[in-house]
């Protein structure tokens, strides 16, 4: 670890203890005025007690209760994407669209298939630098090199 990690996480724990401790007293201060709420009842009072009602539950859903808010997330997040103009994420700018590179996959590639084209390019250019080396080095790479072509007969 650097010295700026250190410092960063020692400045997340300080965050942290801040934050538990505003809860903290913000919990306290809370019973603390529940206490001074039930002092105000009389003895033997019948505490009122705050139902559900209606509106609590997903009223028969059961787990696809749980379907509707992820979608609505679902639709927030694709507006907010719309609205700074990133599109449906196929096709558009970005990761393997026409924006960062150009118009495919690599640098001046045509279209979704180019690395094809690519890949093709570069084995026909290592076969040829392959044939090259070989001619430097004086063997020859047809003809006679393969079995039989020692002139031995069987």
């Amino acid at each position: 670890m650097n010295g700026r990690a250190i410092v960063s996480f020692l400045f997340g724990l300080i965050v942290v203890g801040i934050l538990v401790g505003v809860g903290a007293g913000i919990y306290n201060a809370g019973i603390a005025q529940g206490v001074v709420e039930a002092g105000r009842l009389p003895a033997g009072a019948v505490v009122p007690v705050a139902g559900y009602g209606y509106g609590w539950g997903f009223h028969g859903f059961g787990f696809l209760g749980l379907l509707f808010p992820i979608l609505f997330l679902f639709l927030i997040f694709g507006l907010v994407r719309a609205a700074f103009g990133r599109g449906r994420g196929w096709g558009g700018p970005g990761w393997g669209g026409r924006g960062y590179w150009g118009k495919g996959y690599g640098p001046g590639a045509g279209g979704p298939e180019a690395w094809r084209d690519e890949r093709e390019r570069q084995i026909s250019d290592l076969h040829k630098r392959l044939h090259e080396e070989e001619a430097k080095a004086g063997t020859s790479s047809g003809g006679g090199a393969g079995p039989g072509a020692s002139g031995s007969a069987f």
